[in-house]
């Protein structure tokens, strides 16, 4: 009972600390946060998440080992071009920080909007709408970890420790095991969680994989055999949160850190 108690009151200290509102400062495609840097690639998702103190040891006190990024898959190995990115800030105050982007192919025009809160809580919207009817073999959406970065997992079915060689989910066990993770190591995370209005899992097959894969720690997020008419549209929510594991954090145990961003994201 004690030890549930100082949990609490940990969490209630941690979630009012992080929670605080603090100066979001954008330059170009890059804001800067509790000491974090967030780079934004010109398609609207995220290009890396560093330490502003890193100076030496660049690679090991950053988050991604390549850009967010999307695939979108005709065939086994054809896959369609997304071009433009049309990237452009769209408002900015006390509060937030939103943008948006929009990339168009053969098939498909996708749109991305992102908006990053005062208390970290950075929320996308992603739409994607078939210019004309358009077979789709395979969607994957990727997170590629540095391997570095990736030491502890909480989420997907996993207690918190760790990080297992290979964690899955499926959409079917939605119910019981909500898409949300912790992945991080003792200076970095991110938590991610998938809206429930997603529409490109709820009935498109869709799963989660976390594995290595070559360099990188490879979160994919994935649906498979979709048909989309003419002007239909599929839409990915997300809500992300890079976590640097300050005084408070560091006091949270893994097993426990996806409440412990989760309460903030259902805060707001």
């Amino acid at each position: 009972m004690r030890k549930l108690g100082a949990f609490i009151f940990l969490i209630m200290i941690g979630c009012a600390s992080f929670a605080q509102d603090r100066l979001l400062e954008i330059n170009h495609h890059v804001i800067t946060f509790q000491g974090t840097k967030f780079e934004i690639n010109n398609d609207g998702f995220p290009k890396q998440f560093s330490l502003t103190d890193s100076a030496a040891e660049v690679r090991s006190r950053q988050l991604l080992f390549e850009p967010m990024h999307f695939h979108f898959y005709t065939a086994p190995k054809i896959q369609e071009k997304m071009n433009g990115s049309d990237f452009a800030l769209t408002a900015q105050n006390a509060d937030s920080i939103v943008w948006k982007a929009n990339s168009v192919s053969a098939h498909l025009n996708m749109s991305v909007q992102g908006k990053m809160l005062s208390n970290g809580v950075i929320r996308y919207k992603v739409s994607v709408t078939a210019i004309k009817d358009v077979e789709l073999f395979n969607v994957n959406f990727h997170i590629p970890f540095e391997k570095s970065a990736s030491k502890y997992l909480n989420g997907l079915g996993v207690k918190g420790g760790l990080r297992p060689d290979t964690v899955r989910w499926q959409y079917d066990n939605r119910p019981k095991v909500k898409p949300s993770v912790w992945i991080g190591n003792d200076t970095l995370g991110l938590y991610f969680d998938i809206d429930h209005r997603t529409t490109l899992l709820s009935d498109k097959g869709g799963r989660m994989q976390i594995n290595v894969k070559g360099g990188s720690m490879l979160l994919d997020v994935y649906a498979n055999q979709i048909n989309l008419k003419e002007n239909e549209q599929l839409n990915f929510n997300f809500d992300l949160i890079v976590t640097p594991q300050l005084a408070t954090e560091q006091k949270i145990p893994v097993k426990k850190k996806l409440k412990f961003y989760h309460r903030l994201i259902k805060s707001h």
